[in-house]
């Protein structure tokens, strides 16, 4: 149960990541949001091939 938790957060993050980023997207500090927030996003598939290859 306390991995589901982390992927909650770790999706939650990466979409407030993505958001703000959009937001800024003129700016280079939106670009490296929405570059961060991808990676957040995308981490929750890496975290749980991590969980079920253990």
């Amino acid at each position: 149960m306390e991995s589901m938790y982390w992927m909650l957060l770790l999706l939650f993050v990466g979409f407030l990541l993505l958001g703000f980023g959009f937001n800024y997207r003129n700016h280079n500090g939106g670009i490296g949001l929405m570059g961060l927030g991808i990676i957040s996003v995308l981490s929750t598939v890496l975290y749980k091939l991590h969980l079920i290859l253990n």
